[in-house]
């Protein structure tokens, strides 16, 4: 398809918008919470292992060339207006960025009770639209495996008080990003099996 026959980029809303005030208030104050409460370290592992396995089952059945497909799906829940009109790969690039920065935050609060990184807005985890389909596949899969081989050994509890903030939750120590971490691969694997069905 020549770029003269594109269909036009559709008016979504700006990177980090965040979600509707009713969804973030019922997550941020209601559900999150819960999870947290009924997440242990061994279970938030296993829901992050397990999500990252059927993603890439996904991907095994998918052609390469649809790979880097974008398709506008309904928004999920937990999804950003502006993050409807990505490809499986977009979708994939955002995991390793998201994925590897959770990584870094949970083992700086768990050894040195804070972190000296910078907190990250939601736009500024958004994926390239030309990113390599192959190579951000390859990147996903160390990513998952460096996570869980971090996580294992790793004591969450150490400095329950310790935190570092989320652009919608607020302040989360260890095993907060740790149990959001499961949630956030859960989101966008149901993203890819929706971008999947309309290829």
């Amino acid at each position: 398809m020549s770029s003269t026959s594109l269909p036009p980029e559709p008016e979504l809303d700006k990177p980090g918008a965040g979600l509707p005030l009713v969804e973030l208030a019922v997550a941020k104050y209601i559900m999150f919470p819960m999870l947290r409460k009924l997440t242990s370290k061994e279970k938030a592992i296993d829901v992050f292992a397990k999500e990252t396995e059927k993603i890439i089952a996904l991907i095994a059945e998918l052609k390469p060339d649809l790979l880097t497909e974008r398709r506008l799906i309904p928004r999920l829940k937990g999804l950003e207006d502006s993050s409807r009109y990505w490809s499986v790969a977009m979708t994939i690039e955002h995991l390793v960025i998201v994925g590897g920065g959770i990584t870094q935050v949970i083992v700086d609060l768990s050894k040195n009770g804070g972190s000296k990184r910078p907190p990250r807005g939601t736009a500024d985890v958004k994926p390239n639209p030309d990113v390599d389909a192959q190579k951000i596949i390859n990147k996903f899969k160390q990513m998952s495996d460096t996570f869980i081989a971090e996580m294992k050994p790793l004591n969450v509890g150490a400095f329950p008080s310790a935190t570092f903030p989320h652009p919608w939750f607020g302040q989360l120590n260890a095993h907060g990003w740790l149990t959001l971490a499961g949630m956030h691969q859960r989101i966008h694997r149901k993203q890819i099996e929706k971008i999947i069905s309309l290829l």
